[in-house]
């Protein structure tokens, strides 16, 4: 069985490899070349012990953390979405006619 310290060092590592993620999450350089998301090939750690309590409340707010980050993502899919529609709605339906949109009314 792994002593204290080899749990505590476990958890640090993970810990900092979820916080890291996030962090590059806000700031924007999640996606690499073609949009694939930078993580994409992440798997599960092995963790080699229980989460020592004193790392409880850094779990507690980087799950609140990420609950942000997911609710901010949804509403740029949805306003992706929504710019998409009308992107689509103002192409011309026939042959390469000239078309305005306004954007004012």
């Amino acid at each position: 069985m792994p002593d204290r310290e080899e749990i505590n060092a476990s958890w640090r590592l993970i810990l900092g490899e979820l916080e890291g993620d996030l962090a590059r999450l806000k700031s924007g350089e999640v996606l690499e070349h073609g949009g694939r998301i930078a993580s994409a090939d992440w798997s599960p750690p092995t963790i080699v012990g229980p989460l020592p309590d004193e790392y409880a409340h850094t779990v507690r707010e980087l799950i609140e953390q990420q609950r942000i980050a997911l609710e901010e993502l949804e509403e740029a899919r949805r306003r992706t979405g929504e710019h998409l529609a009308a992107v689509k709605a103002a192409e011309p339906a026939r042959g390469h006619i000239s078309a305005y949109l306004d954007v004012e009314g």
